[in-house]
């Protein structure tokens, strides 16, 4: 039973392997179909104000880089290993900055 279900998964990532170009190609002209459909259909402007509100908010609250990531670190880990991951991580940098 064990080699059944190893078989099953290798034909499945092989199917997938198979059908993910096909996938690709019929795929990116339809989402640009769509795309076309929804300007003309007069969404275009709805889609770009959208768009552009998203830009503008991420650049006003733009903050220090570092911030943010030790923020995004923090809400990822529970409080005990964020401070291992950010040493680990400065300990990387400092043998990178030696070598």
């Amino acid at each position: 039973m064990k080699i059944f279900g190893h078989c099953v998964v290798w034909f499945l990532a092989f199917c997938a392997v198979l059908v993910s170009p096909v996938i690709l190609i019929f795929g990116v002209p339809l989402a640009v179909g769509i795309g076309t459909e929804l300007v003309e259909a007069g969404a275009g402007p709805i889609l770009a104000v959208l768009m552009t509100s998203t830009v503008a908010t991420l650049l006003v609250r733009r903050q220090p880089v570092r911030t943010f990531a030790k923020t995004m670190l923090r809400s990822a880990t529970s409080g005990r290993d964020t401070k291992r991951l950010i040493a680990g991580t400065a300990a990387r940098q400092a043998a990178k900055s030696i070598s």
